[in-house]
């Protein structure tokens, strides 16, 4: 496989909107029958991986015609089919990951993939994904990301793993000033842009930024008083 600084993973049942509006990128990975995806959107495919359970033999055979890789996985492994189109996309260099997932399906899945986005593993790149009608950032320690969008959009900021420590925000209604983020707490949603290309910063743990096409409906007091005591 090829070195690329960019890459484009996509997962089976990721849609076919989102995916003729990817950015073209120097590596196309197809998770399993994300290459269905792919093919009907007429994008090329340079490598295919997966335990290959849910792609058609045809597709197989169309991707291989077109020149791409395939790299088939027992079934019974112990990475899923996401992590290693993304382990894939580290080894090649990419420094930018794009990746395109389901929105709906089975619930652990849905947790799993958004676990997975958030995983040290991959610390070395920018991920970014979208997941139906959403849309998220992966944010580590050490990193300042300006998030695309406008003012008046929703958006939530979950710690992953642990307590995300020293987590500054900029242009949001409800700010945090150098405060923490606990983990397994919904401190962090309906939260909104107040200007455009909002920022957050993260000194150590990770975050995820998830924004939906939904406006914000407020947040609650509870949170309001949390915010101002991160800025004391």
């Amino acid at each position: 496989m090829r070195t690329a600084s960019s890459a484009l993973v996509v997962a089976s049942g990721a849609p076919l909107r989102a995916v003729e509006r990817a950015p073209q990128t120097d590596l196309v990975i197809a998770a399993d029958a994300g290459l269905e995806v792919l093919l009907a959107a007429g994008r090329s495919v340079d490598l295919v991986v997966g335990d290959l359970d849910s792609v058609s033999q045809q597709a197989l055979s169309d991707a291989a015609a077109g020149g791409a890789e395939i790299q088939q996985h027992r079934r019974d492994k112990d990475e899923s089919d996401l992590e290693l189109a993304l382990t894939a996309a580290i080894w090649s260099g990419a420094q930018r990951v794009a990746v395109l997932l389901r929105d709906g399906g089975r619930l652990d899945h849905q947790l799993a993939n958004l676990l997975v986005l958030a995983s040290p593993r991959w610390r070395q790149a920018v991920i970014d994904a979208v997941v139906g009608e959403h849309r998220v950032w992966v944010v580590h320690g050490g990193d300042e990301r300006t998030i695309p969008l406008v003012a008046g959009e929703a958006l939530a900021l979950h710690a992953v793993g642990a307590t995300a420590q020293g987590v500054t925000t900029t242009k949001l209604r409800y700010p945090l000033a150098g405060g923490d983020l606990p983990s397994l707490v919904a401190l962090g949603i309906s939260n909104e842009a107040v200007a455009d290309a909002p920022t957050i910063r993260v000194e150590s743990g990770v975050v995820l930024v998830i924004s939906s096409s939904k406006p914000s409906s407020g947040g609650s007091a509870a949170r309001q008083r949390g915010a101002d005591r991160n800025r004391n």
